[in-house]
């Protein structure tokens, strides 16, 4: 027997195997039936839920655009950006932080925050001497007329810019001698004198040349005679507005002092003149008449243009690019200054001691 187990022992070894094997595969068969009764169940579930179904994700077609059109950092108002800080100056071997102190600004008389606000570069020491869009006034020039230096469609009063000396100023002095006074009988058309009715004219004779426009306005010291109201020809700017009788007695003698009273039509200031008479207080009046004046006009940046203008007349003022027109008229030559009219706004320019220094508006 003992034989027998011996020689087939490896036929029992075999067996046992292949029972080991039979064993382990109605085991997995067993799982396998179990899995997919346990799918079954999820999908039943899902179904009943009625989950949706997922959508297809725009995320990658947005990120390629924010990747062709990148957001820019913009400095915030304090001159800082995300990855620097606001600078800070290094003055007098101090750091100075120009947010702070505008009781004592960088650059009198322009505080440090209108330097911010209008992005400029308070670094720069020369920042009030610059034009930062090349209109023909600096920093400082805009600062003081309330305008912004980086708008290149604003401007100061173009006009700040002219200035002009005494000796641009072209003048004419009229002397007349008022010489007597003449009155005539007045008649009709048909050659009948009216007693009721005389004319007074007023002999005046210049001292100078005049043009005569009774002699094709040759110049000439020939007697005008003028009636109240009338001009006197050669001196259209001068009108007889009325006279003034009058005496004056010098050393027991009585003289004629009778006033003829002018007017400028340009100013509406009056002159008086004397009677001519023999009296050692007679002196003849000179009338002086302010006719133009050379402006020279300067933008920073552009040469001196020489601009001459009379009263009463318009001119051109235009930008360095010729882009920006302002039309002024000269109204009037004042004491103080020359007054010039722009769409109903007055301006004074002064005269300066120097002609390449800008005049006060």
């Amino acid at each position: 027997m003992k034989n027998l187990i011996i020689r087939h022992y490896h036929l029992g070894l075999l067996g046992i195997a292949s029972l080991i094997v039979i064993g382990i595969a109605v085991f997995l068969i067993t799982q396998s039936l179990g899995f997919q009764d346990s799918l079954k169940g999820a999908d039943s579930i899902s179904k009943q839920e009625k989950s949706p179904s997922p959508t297809a994700s725009s995320n990658a077609v947005v990120a390629i655009e924010h990747l062709k059109k990148p957001g820019l950092w913009k400095p915030s108002d304090n001159g800082s950006s995300p990855l620097v800080s606001r600078p800070y100056l290094l003055k007098e071997g101090k750091l100075i932080d120009p947010m702070v102190g505008n009781d004592e600004p960088l650059y009198p008389p322009v505080p440090n925050q209108w330097l911010i606000n209008h992005q400029l570069d308070y670094t720069d020491v020369n920042i009030l001497d610059r034009d930062p869009k090349s209109k023909g006034f600096t920093v400082r020039e805009e600062y003081l007329a309330g305008t912004d230096p980086n708008n290149a469609a604003e401007f100061p009063p173009l006009c700040t810019k002219l200035s002009y000396g005494e000796s641009d100023i072209r003048k004419s002095t009229t002397v007349l001698e008022f010489v007597g006074i003449e009155t005539n009988e007045v008649t009709d058309s048909n050659g009948v004198t009216d007693t009721n009715k005389i004319s007074v004219e007023y002999q005046l004779r210049p001292a100078q040349p005049l043009p005569n426009p009774a002699k094709g306005n040759r110049p000439d010291t020939s007697m005008r005679s003028v009636q109240k109201g009338e001009t006197i020809p050669g001196a259209s700017f001068l009108r007889v507005v009325d006279y003034n009788d009058k005496k004056k007695t010098i050393n027991d003698t009585e003289y004629d002092f009778g006033e003829l009273v002018l007017e400028n039509t340009l100013t509406g200031e009056r002159h008086l003149l004397a009677k001519k008479n023999t009296s050692r207080d007679y002196r003849k009046t000179p009338i002086e008449l302010v006719e133009s004046v050379t402006f020279h006009y300067k933008l920073a940046g552009a040469s001196v243009q020489d601009i001459t203008v009379e009263r009463g007349k318009t001119f051109d003022l235009g930008s360095l690019d010729k882009k920006h027109v302002e039309i002024y008229k000269l109204v009037d030559f004042l004491k103080d200054g020359i007054l010039l009219n722009k769409d109903g706004k007055n301006f004074t320019i002064k005269a300066s001691s120097s002609t390449t220094r800008s005049p006060s508006p």
